[in-house]
């Protein structure tokens, strides 16, 4: 059985699945940083190749949609380790039977894929109200994260319209990759810990204490809920937000 080993890109994952899907025996797509050696599978390592890249791409657009394209792309941002194969499973069910197989709520497969997209999507939203930023410099802030999934390409466009007007990085320490804002345009890159330790220790300033005042003005202790708190803002997030840190 072959196992296809790409380098952990979305295009090295579509050239993965340019060479597994005419595989007549059961093979298996694995994002190199989630490698094992087995010896039930002979691994093959894929080299990103964008014209197999591409061909890919315009397959799905053209003969399947965009929504199924975008569901791909969910599936790979899970960060979960059997993803990547699901993701060939669920592109030959859709070529097989056409996109409205996704309307079919009772496939396993396509169970599977819309409990993960569910959970990106997820906390993706949650994130838009959960990062808080530290005032580092003039007009230039930092904010600390460590999602489940990575979230950081599907909440870039919300934090740029937001703050168009101040530079900031919002930091995925999980992952050691940030979106970085310069007022201009936006990238992730990667960005390790070290590179922002002075970030992460600066100590609370008055952007800092203002968060903190704000939260106690608007939190009336005679209507404390401490449940529905518990469940709208899960405790794998507080570490990294400043009123409850």
């Amino acid at each position: 059985m072959k196992e296809f080993i790409y380098d952990s890109t979305f295009e090295g994952l579509l050239t993965a699945i340019f060479y597994a899907y005419g595989c007549k025996e059961d093979c298996k797509i694995t994002r190199i940083k989630n490698y094992a050696p087995s010896f039930l599978y002979n691994p093959i390592d894929i080299t990103t190749e964008y014209d197999k890249f591409d061909r890919v791409y315009k397959s799905i657009t053209e003969r399947l949609n965009n929504e199924v394209l975008e569901n791909v792309y969910l599936l790979y941002l899970s960060d979960i380790p059997e993803c990547d194969g699901l993701v060939l499973k669920y592109l030959k069910l859709c070529y097989k039977h056409g996109v409205n197989i996704n309307l079919a709520k009772n496939n396993d497969i396509i169970i599977l894929v819309d409990k993960y997209i569910k959970r990106v999507t997820g906390e993706a939203h949650l994130l838009t109200g959960f990062v808080r930023f530290k005032e580092v410099a003039p007009l230039s802030y930092y904010s600390s994260i460590e999602p489940v999934y990575n979230t950081l390409p599907l909440i870039l466009d919300h934090f740029v319209r937001r703050f168009s007007d101040q530079n900031f990085i919002i930091h995925d320490l999980k992952r050691e990759i940030a979106i970085i804002y310069n007022r201009d345009s936006a990238i992730i890159s990667d960005f390790k810990k070290e590179d922002a330790k002075r970030f992460i220790t600066l100590k609370d300033g008055e952007f800092e204490a203002l968060w903190k005042t704000f939260y106690k003005a608007v939190n009336i202790k005679e209507r404390e809920n401490l449940r529905l708190r518990n469940r709208s803002m899960p405790r794998r997030y507080w570490h990294h937000m400043t009123e409850l840190s």
